[in-house]
């Protein structure tokens, strides 16, 4: 199945996430990387203010060394008071802690791909054992509160460090890695590099890294690095710096202001078998489908066939949908897809008139002109070529531009012919 979320990256620039798991990745290491990164620890406590009024926990943030690498290290120090909690009530309290959407949209969904995982691996009724704990809550609230209020736009997760082994659990002593963490990181496609050791990944770890990679689009991670932050585990093994490294990337900002940049899906697939009508048909069928834009180009493949290479833009979303429908109307057996960002301008519309009739230019810093669809309903109304019809049409927008009025109506009394006598 494919997964890709719809996401637009904001005006601008764009910030990414990138997360290098190589030793391994814990909620709290992810927690407390980033908020090293953002330099978040006093709004932390803010955050967590209601549970430590309730005497459930507190968070203690340590500058700590990892194999003489500087890092922090946070605690969350339960209270005797401290309830063990339902996958339910984990959930509730994510909308208790959060009012960010997106905070929310991201907790949400590493509880429910959790829960989904303990399923998967226990069979139908959900038990969380070690993971039905308060500091289960702080791990997966504060890391997706720390990616909301850092406005991150996309992720890239580097290959983990997964240690192979033996580890004592709630049902007894089971291997290394743990069966639920096996599954999260295969159901989200996460890269792994296996060694043998200890634990290295957490449940609570995998479950944030497989709502990332699933809700936000996957980020190139060039440009301008904004914050960096190690969270350190418990462990300091020597030679080994025991932390989960996060890194905040800023792409370079458009010379305009107003450029949004967007992940859009694109489909491609050579075809040097299919008929013009074919084609022709499976272009309309796509843009009719919701396709951003659909097109041919002509290429040379295999045996120095000529034909052509058909692309077709989608909405993330509808990727899978696409790809079905190309492959049953043309019966090509392969097909291309992949992510891509894109950087447009946001148009603004200008209304000109022209003898009587409305006409819409389209504004952009890379220039104006007006909507084609317009210019051929109004030159068939008034009886005039398009090319004329477009240059009278900008002079009009420019005396607007100039003078910053309204509407201006341009006479063409001679050139016009009325309905009746068309």
């Amino acid at each position: 199945m494919l997964r890709f979320g719809s996401w637009v990256l904001g005006l601008g620039s764009v910030r990414t996430l990138v997360i290098n798991p190589a030793h391994g990745v814990a909620g709290d290491m992810l927690m407390a990387a980033m908020a090293t990164a953002t330099q978040s620890f006093a709004a932390l406590a803010e955050l967590f203010a209601p549970l430590e009024a309730m005497n459930w926990c507190s968070l203690d943030f340590q500058a700590v060394d990892r194999s003489s690498l500087r890092a922090t290290h946070c605690v969350v120090n339960l209270r005797a008071e401290a309830p063990k909690l339902s996958l339910v009530e984990l959930q509730s309290w994510v909308k208790k802690l959060l009012d960010e959407a997106t905070g929310i949209k991201i907790a949400q969904r590493a509880l429910e791909l959790l829960g989904l995982a303990e399923e998967e691996v226990h069979g139908s009724s959900v038990h969380l054992h070690e993971l039905a704990s308060v500091d289960t809550l702080v791990d997966v609230v504060g890391t997706a509160y720390l990616c909301a209020t850092a406005d991150v736009d996309a992720v890239s997760v580097m290959p983990i460090g997964l240690h192979f082994g033996s580890l004592e659990m709630a049902h007894g002593q089971f291997p290394l890695p743990g069966p639920a963490v096996l599954s999260l990181l295969a159901n989200a496609r996460l890269p792994v590099v296996a060694m043998p050791g200890q634990e290295s990944v957490t449940p609570t770890g995998a479950a944030l890294l497989a709502a990332l990679v699933t809700l936000l689009p996957h980020g190139s991670g060039d440009g301008v690095i904004a914050g960096v932050g190690y969270g350190a585990g418990t462990r300091d093994t020597p030679g080994v710096a025991n932390v989960c490294q996060v890194v905040l990337v800023d792409d370079q900002v458009d010379a305009f202001g107003d450029a949004r940049v967007e992940i859009v899906g694109v489909i491609e697939t050579y075809l040097d078998d299919v008929s013009g009508e074919l084609l022709g048909n499976c272009i309309q069928e796509s843009l009719e489908a919701g396709a951003l834009d659909a097109y041919i180009t002509p290429a040379t493949g295999k045996k120095s066939r000529p034909g052509v290479l058909l692309t077709v833009l989608v909405d993330p979303n509808e990727m899978e949908a696409m790809v079905s429908r190309i492959q049953r109307s043309l019966g090509t057996p392969g097909v291309r897809f992949r992510l891509q960002q894109r950087r447009r301008f946001v148009p603004s519309f200008r209304e000109v008139e022209v003898e009587g009739q409305t006409l819409m230019v389209k504004v952009t810093p890379a220039g104006a002109k007006p909507e084609f669809e317009d210019l051929r309903r109004v030159a068939e109304v008034l009886g005039v070529p398009l090319g004329e019809l477009r240059d009278r049409v900008m002079s009009v927008y420019r005396s607007l531009s100039v003078n910053g009025g309204g509407r201006t109506q341009v006479g063409m009394t001679e050139r016009k012919k009325s309905e009746e006598e068309r």
